[in-house]
C-alpha cells in the first residue's frame, strides 16, 4: 500500500511540476527568426527527427561500450589500496584488452565521422 501511495505522489508531483513551468514561466511572443532554434550560428536545415546515418549508431555503440568499461573500473579504483596481486593483474589484463579494442577500432576508422 505504501508503494502505491509513493507512486501516486511521484506522479502527482511530476504532473504538478510540468504544469507549473507552463503556468508560472515567462511568456514570450516569438515571431519569425526569433522563434527558430539556434545552434552554432548556422541556420537550421532539414527535419531534426530525420534518419541518422550508420556511422552515428556505430559511434554511439562504441561510446556506450567504453563508458560501461569505465563504470566497471570505479569499484577497483575505490578499493585499489586494499587489493592483492590477483585483482591488480586481472584489472591490468582488462585495461590491456580495452586498449587493444580501442586501437583496433581506431585503426579500422570507426572513430572517423
Amino acid at each position: 500500500m505504501a508503494l502505491l501511495i509513493d507512486l501516486a505522489l511521484v506522479a502527482l508531483l511530476a504532473f504538478a511540476f510540468s504544469k507549473a513551468s507552463v503556468l508560472l514561466g515567462p511568456r514570450r511572443n516569438l515571431v519569425g527568426q526569433k522563434g527558430a532554434p539556434y545552434e552554432t550560428g548556422m541556420p537550421t536545415f532539414g527535419y531534426a527527427g530525420g534518419r541518422m546515418t550508420a556511422s552515428y549508431y556505430r559511434f554511439a555503440v562504441l561510446f556506450v561500450v567504453f563508458d560501461i568499461d569505465l563504470a566497471l573500473l570505479l569499484p577497483w579504483v575505490l578499493n585499489r589500496g586494499r587489493l592483492s596481486l590477483a585483482p591488480m593483474i586481472s584489472v591490468s589484463v582488462f585495461l590491456a584488452l580495452i586498449g587493444l579494442t580501442l586501437a583496433y577500432v581506431w585503426r579500422k576508422g570507426a572513430l572517423e565521422p
